[in-house]
């Protein structure tokens, strides 16, 4: 039996190159995501290091900073979902004109301001929780 294949113009699932040509807010999270997977197992390590010997310890915090600056753009990613949901999709994205009259005549008004700017927000305050940690820290 002969089998189809499917050809996609856009390269395979696993390259995230591929994004790059289309997509690039989702190229860069993809990217940020590896690094922050490769990198978290390393902190981690860093971190139960640190409990036992005293040499470790200075390295937690550095590495702290650049944990937080690889999780940054998955935090955005995750509010921006969270806006996306809580609007049915009409806060962000290219839809066409027949889907978003469908939504608001079927659910009202819910790509409000509001949730297009939750976004943003929560990545200001994302900021700001870094900014109160390196001044805790008297950096």
């Amino acid at each position: 039996m002969d089998e189809k294949k499917i050809y996609d113009m856009r390269g395979g699932q696993s390259s995230i190159a591929r994004l790059s040509r289309f997509d690039t807010e989702a190229f860069l999270h993809m990217i940020f995501y590896r690094l922050l997977i490769f990198f978290s197992v390393i902190f981690g390590v860093v971190m139960l290091a640190s409990l036992v010997y005293q040499s470790a310890v200075p390295l937690v915090k550095p590495m702290l900073v650049v944990e937080w600056v690889l999780f940054t753009l998955t935090f955005f990613e995750m509010a921006k979902s969270f806006s996306l949901i809580a609007s049915r999709g009409l806060s962000f994205g290219h839809l066409n004109n027949e889907y978003i009259t469908m939504m608001k005549l079927k659910y009202g008004k819910r790509g409000n301001p509001a949730l297009s700017a939750l976004p943003f927000l929560a990545l200001g305050l994302w900021a700001l929780g870094f900014v109160a940690m390196l001044l805790w820290w008297n950096i």
